[in-house]
């Protein structure tokens, strides 16, 4: 089909006419020899297939073409013309028996398939020009941070594809087609065949259905049209051309040339573009991977090529993907140019430290995403604790904007913050963000994707509600702090450990040590940092709103690392032994004995597992093993995320620097090279606007 040749989705009206002028001009109409064009360079060329690409330039046309020229496979007819007294031969050389020379055939027998793309914009050209191509191995957090941001800016129409869907175009090519708008879809030749033999036989499967981009969007939910798409195309091939199943290649390109889904169809003897192990997903072996894992595509990671000449290759390399770098090893001070717009975020965050989530709730929406996020770390091991960490982190960026949550549609509460999130971040980090906020919205709205974690996220957002009104309760005395019932029940409908029990043996105890540990963390949400109350903070925050922002920057700087995990749990021990601070007059040895004899306390009968996560990223943080990246970025996060409180204080405060001590203690204190780049920029930021005062 020809929109091979476009890409991703539909683009502005003004490309929309722009391709519509550019068409009344094109030279399709009653070409019949190429006497207009005139060679002007190779734009690339591939031996082994016989093939090449050429820009021209068209006699009376302003724009380029492009020729996309390839010798036809031998066929038996094709073999036979050549061996006529019309083909001429030149000798080049011989050696006993054998004998090589150059064959001149007549020109039937020597047939070369040529596409032409005109007008071919520059968008076209950048398409076909050679370039050096890497490999980028896509994890579900660089497709959402680095590959969703570019894509969107990179958008060629999509009109071609709904063209041929509504019957507009290439009606005449069509092979078979089902109309059913969920299952449907239409199997004609692709544009790189010219649909006479087979053993070069490609075909695209363009479903009807709307809004799946690629494999990445792919669920359970999809298995319906896929499995009809593979019966339809493989029956249709089998009916038109002979082939058997078993002789049909059916399979998806990650990236694929255009996002719309399609399915290419081939000749399983031809080795078409595309068809390599970094591009190419074979359906049946997609069919089998949802039918395991109803969000495979989402969680997994997927290889694609990216070249040089590409925006997406260009926006990789501007993240540094390309950097040879140790593992583990987190963002470096590349990114810290971005940093007075990172302020911006960092203060967002800070509000929504002290900014209650609700009308009746004392609880902020930072210190409200820290105990969600606590719960999903005490979920089953099975699942993708991370990703529920991170989306119930995410949960409290809707504090950012105008509105808040409860005073707008939810689409248009994910629009207002990911434009937010955009005009403060650099677009990879940005992009990461809204993904996730995107996600938690679509929990909240009840559109699951099928996912053991969409399913495990939800019942934690409807448990932390309830917990909030049972707090709410407990506070206006209307229930008793020792009526749990309610909590317990709705606990075992999500699935925490305890729930078997809790169900089949009406044992109650593994629930209510799991509710009375996070109760006891609760207090967190109302204990005020030392440090800030010593120095006539009026209202400052809890030290659950202070491990809230600390996680937030973690998932930021370190997506793949334990950074968050470690900074939501480092001072748990605080709701047992409070925020003991250099002035309290107790030695380091000994607050570190405190914290670690309330912690062992704290997790006491709680299952393995949970003991193993939250204690363990505890000893990590405190021990700083010189090998854990994640646990040393944690500790220059709990520090930065200190002097940027301390800079919202005086700000808000106009006392001027009354916080001095707090720069002070942490002068030299930095390691990480992205966190010490940004403490730089704080400091520069601080002392000008002293200076303008």
């Amino acid at each position: 089909m020809a929109g091979e040749n476009g890409k991703e989705e539909v683009g502005s009206k003004e490309e929309e006419e722009e391709s519509r002028e550019e068409e009344e001009e094109s030279v399709h109409t009653d070409l019949r020899h190429l006497g207009r064009f005139t060679f002007q360079r190779l734009l690339s060329d591939c031996p082994e297939r016989k093939s090449a690409v050429v820009q021209a330039s068209v006699a009376g046309s302003a724009h380029p073409a492009i020729l996309v020229l390839e010798k036809l496979p031998l066929t038996a007819d094709t073999a036979a013309a050549f061996l006529a007294q019309e083909s001429q031969v030149e000798q080049e050389f011989t050696n006993d028996i054998y004998g090589q020379y150059r064959l001149l055939p007549p020109p039937l027998a020597n047939t070369v398939k040529a596409n032409i793309i005109h007008p071919a914009t520059s968008k076209h050209l950048a398409k076909y020009l050679a370039s050096p191509a890497h490999l980028v191995l896509e994890t579900p957090a660089l497709h959402r941070s680095t590959t969703l941001p570019c894509l969107a800016a990179e958008q060629f129409s999509l009109q071609w594809v709904y063209n041929v869907l509504e019957h507009r175009k290439e009606v005449e090519r069509i092979v078979f087609e089902d109309p059913d708008p969920a299952t449907g879809f239409i199997l004609a030749p692709d544009f790189k065949w010219n649909g006479k033999q087979t053993n070069d036989l490609y075909c695209l499967a363009i479903v009807h259905r709307r809004g799946i981009r690629s494999l990445r969007d792919l669920t359970a939910a999809h298995l319906p049209l896929l499995r009809n798409v593979l019966r339809g195309s493989r029956a249709a091939v089998r009916e038109r051309w002979g082939l058997q199943h078993s002789q049909v290649r059916c399979y998806l390109h990650y990236q694929p040339s255009y996002f719309h889904l399609h399915v290419h169809v081939t000749a399983l003897d031809y080795t078409p573009p595309g068809v390599s192990c970094e591009k190419a997903h074979l359906l049946e072996s997609v069919i089998a991977n949802l039918e395991l894992d109803p969000s495979f595509y989402r969680r997994a990671t997927l290889p694609f090529v990216a070249r040089e000449r590409e925006a997406l290759y260009a926006a990789y390399r501007e993240q540094g993907y390309f950097e040879e770098r140790e593992e583990g090893e987190v963002a470096g001070e590349a990114e810290a140019a971005a940093f007075p717009a990172c302020l911006r975020l960092w203060e967002c965050l800070g509000r929504a430290k002290h900014e209650p989530c609700g009308e009746f709730w004392e609880t902020s929406y930072g210190e409200s995403s820290w105990r969600m996020a606590v719960m999903a770390l005490c979920l089953a091991p099975a699942l993708d604790r991370q990703r529920l960490v991170h989306l119930a982190l995410a949960s409290s960026l809707a504090s950012i904007g105008a509105t808040n949550d409860e005073n707008t549609e939810w689409g248009e509460k994910v629009e207002e913050v990911t434009r937010e999130l955009f005009a403060m971040l650099p677009a990879g980090r940005a992009g990461l963000l809204a993904g996730r906020f995107g996600e938690h919205a679509e929990v909240r709205r009840g559109r699951l994707d099928g996912s053991r974690e969409h399913t495990a996220y939800r019942g934690v957002l409807e448990l932390e509600e309830v917990m909030l009104r049972w707090e709410e309760e407990v506070k206006d005395g209307t229930t008793k702090a020792t009526e749990v019932e309610v909590l317990l029940a709705k606990m075992a409908r999500v699935g925490f450990p305890g729930a078997e029990e809790y169900r089949l043996l009406g044992d109650r105890a593994p629930l209510r040590r799991l509710l009375a540990f996070w109760l006891q963390l609760s207090q967190l949400q109302k204990l005020r940092r030392t440090g800030w109350l010593r120095s006539g903070v009026r209202e400052p925050e809890t030290v659950a709103g202070h491990m809230y922002r600390m996680a937030v920057m973690g998932a930021l700087v370190d997506q793949e690392g334990d950074t968050a995990t470690i900074a939501l749990c480092h001072d748990m021990a605080e709701c047992i032994i409070g925020d003991i601070t250099p002035h309290c007059k107790v030695s380091s040895e000994e607050k570190a004995a405190k914290e670690m004899e309330a912690f062992k306390q704290l997790v006491a009968g709680l299952p393995s597992h949970v003991v193993g996560e939250v204690f363990g990223a505890f000893k990590r943080y405190e021990e700083q093993e010189e090998g854990d990246r994640s646990a040393r970025v944690a500790k220059d996060l709990d520090r930065f995320d200190m002097v940027v409180q301390a800079w919202e204080y005086e700000k808000r405060d106009k006392r001027g620097a009354y916080l001095q001590q707090f720069f002070d203690s942490t002068m030299a204190a930095f390691a990480t090279p992205l966190v010490r780049a940004w403490h730089a920029h704080l400091l520069q930021h601080r002392q000008d606007h002293f200076a303008e005062a």
